[in-house]
Parts: C-alpha cells; sequence; structure tokens
C-alpha cells in the first residue's frame, strides 16, 4: 500500500530562498511526460519504440517516458511477460484507449506515434508556472521507497488546485514482443514499463499555486520483490486534475533512479562544466565560464552565510556569464550551478 506522510506547505519568503534543495526557484519551460499506451503483442508497437527512444535521446534532461500497457493484446500467453498493472488498466478506462500504439504528451489527448515529435517540441517552448525536484532512498531490508518531491511556483496557477502525481517504472524487462517489421522477438528489450502508481492515480492535491509558494511532499512505498529496484524509476509530475476522461495538463515531469536518486544530482553532474571566475579578486565585473553545458540551467551566487543573493539562467550550450559584483561588499562569495557543489569568489573594490 502506499501512503503519503509528512505532508506539508510552506510560503518562502525571498530569504528563505536557500532551503531550496530538490528544486530552482527561476521560471523554466515545461518538461514533458510521454505514455506509451503499448502491448506485447501489438506489432505495429515496435517503431513506436523507436519514435519514444529518439525523442528522449534528443531531450535526455526534459522527457519522461512511460510504457502503459493494456488491452486485450497486453495479455500473456505461454512464457510471455506480464507488464500489465492496475494503474495502467485503469487510465487505458479512463482515457478511452481503444488501441495501440497510441501516445499522450503531457496528457493533451491522444495522438499517433507520428504526432510526438511535434506535440514534444510545442510543450517544451511553452512557460510552466511550476517547477519540480525529487529524491528517492530505497532501504534495502525492508524494501520500502520514500519519495521526497518539491515544488516551486514561479507563476500563479491556472486557477484550480493542481495535482502531484508519483509512480514506480522498470526498465531494461526482457521478453516477448511482437513485431510486424523485423519478426516476433523472444528478448525483447522493453523500456519504462509502468508498475504502479505511488499515489492515488488522481494524484496529491496541492491548494496553495501562487507565485512563491513552495510545496514539500513525501511519499513511501513497499516495493515487490519481483521488480528490480535498479532498474526502476521514480517519476513524478504535477499539473492540473483530470476531469473524467478529459486529462489536465501536465507541466513539469522529473525522473529519477529508484535506488537513491536525486534532480540535484543533475544540477551536479553540470558543475564538472563550471569553470573558475575571473578576475579574481573582483571589483566591478566577473566572468564564470561554462564548458557548453548540455542544458539549460540556473546560477546562484551566495553570499558567506549561504543566502541567495542573484540567480542567473544560463542557455545550454552557453560558454561564459558576467556578473556585475559593483554593489557587493568586500567578502568572499560563492557561485555554483544549482544543486551543484559551490566555488569561491573574492570581491574587492
Amino acid at each position: 500500500m502506499h501512503t503519503p506522510v509528512a505532508a506539508s506547505i510552506l510560503l518562502l519568503m525571498p530569504g528563505m530562498l536557500a532551503a531550496q534543495t530538490l528544486v530552482g526557484t527561476t521560471p523554466q519551460n515545461r518538461t514533458v511526460l510521454l505514455e506509451e499506451y503499448t502491448a506485447i503483442n501489438c506489432g505495429n508497437c515496435p517503431a513506436a519504440h523507436v519514435v519514444a527512444g529518439n525523442i528522449m535521446s534528443s531531450h535526455p534532461a526534459t522527457v519522461v517516458t512511460v510504457a502503459v500497457h493494456g488491452g486485450g493484446l497486453s495479455v500473456p500467453s505461454g512464457g510471455q511477460p506480464d507488464l500489465r498493472s492496475t494503474a495502467g488498466s485503469a487510465l487505458w478506462s479512463q482515457y478511452v484507449v481503444t488501441f495501440q500504439p497510441q501516445g499522450m504528451v503531457n496528457r493533451q489527448g491522444l495522438q499517433s506515434a507520428s504526432q510526438w515529435t511535434a506535440a514534444v517540441n510545442t510543450a517544451l517552448a511553452t512557460a510552466s508556472p511550476v517547477n519540480i525536484g525529487m529524491a528517492t532512498n530505497f532501504e534495502q531490508g525492508s524494501r520500502v521507497l520514500t519519495v521526497d518531491v518539491e515544488l516551486y511556483y514561479t507563476a500563479d496557477g491556472a486557477g484550480s488546485n493542481d495535482r502531484i502525481y508519483v509512480l514506480l517504472s522498470e526498465d531494461h524487462i526482457f521478453g516477448y514482443q511482437q513485431d510486424y517489421v523485423n519478426g516476433a522477438q523472444p528478448n525483447y528489450d522493453h523500456r519504462h514499463a509502468l508498475r504502479t502508481y505511488v499515489t492515488d492515480l488522481g494524484g496529491d492535491e496541492v491548494t496553495t499555486t501562487i507565485a512563491g509558494s513552495s510545496v514539500v511532499r513525501t511519499y513511501m512505498f513497499a516495493v515487490p520483490e519481483a521488480w528490480n529496484i535498479e532498474q526502476c524509476a521514480a517519476v513524478a509530475f504535477v499539473g492540473e486534475p483530470s476531469l473524467g476522461s478529459a486529462p489536465g495538463v501536465i507541466y513539469q515531469a522529473v525522473s529519477v533512479p529508484a535506488s537513491g536518486g536525486t534532480t540535484v544530482g543533475i544540477a551536479a553532474a553540470e558543475e564538472q562544466r563550471l569553470g573558475v571566475a575571473f578576475p579574481v579578486p573582483a571589483s566591478s565585473m566577473v566572468t564564470v565560464p561554462f564548458s557548453a553545458l548540455s542544458r539549460a540551467a540556473v546560477l546562484r551566487l551566495h553570499d558567506g552565510a549561504g543566502r541567495v543573493l542573484r540567480e542567473e539562467r544560463i542557455a545550454k550550450g552557453q560558454q561564459s556569464l558576467l556578473l556585475d559584483v559593483s554593489q557587493l561588499a568586500n567578502g568572499i562569495y560563492h557561485y555554483g550551478i544549482a544543486g551543484g557543489a559551490m566555488k569561491s569568489l573574492v570581491v574587492l573594490h
């Protein structure tokens, strides 16, 4: 059974921004949840899997894929794997999925695989009112998975209360797959198969959605022995609630390993691309070099007490940033990619 625990909502004042640990506070665009409706006996589905894989390869930090197995063609026979789930069957029913392959990009209606790329590009170019971050911890003895989710609203929500959704998927499950192009595959690599929802299928309600609001939630789930936790991912997303078969739009989605993953780790990896600022000591303008960031990021400048003084948006591929420190008092400051390690900067006028 899944149990949300220690749910809380905090309203952050500007001086409290340093308390954010999993999520940035700079406005971001939407990220994408691509839900593939698929089945092991669907011969046209492998071609759709290729489309989804190519999309993820093009957008590794901003697109999350979940394969939702269901329908009559998902029923296994012989030694075929059973990739169905209670949550998957409910989603097929709720969104009236009558055939496969189909998919939903941020739950904006069912589409064929040929339409996914355009829909993903449109979503990624759209502003999001909220940012999401996540961290997981897995206790080997009890097999209890703990998922911490943080939201930060950079703009007011659309009006209705939003929902947080958390699910668990499993990767690299090898077994039968029908394939009309290459012939039936006895040892097909099934990717991102939905195992369960950790929250209720309808999500966990968020009642404070005004700009500057922070939401912190914790969820726990006992992982069955049959699931390989090292191949499992926790997926969290936030958006408007669904109304019957009418899906609510998803604003952002993230995925991290279930066995100790965090969105902070994504930022920390980018820290390796962060160069040493110059000149040192600085009196007016400082150049912070980068080694071609692989994704958009946020650079934060902290004072000696760890308080965030400034946040600057960094574009994908950007190679330097110019900071004006002329108004700062003499002293030692720290800068870094949000969520990553800090480097020191000396200001001396």
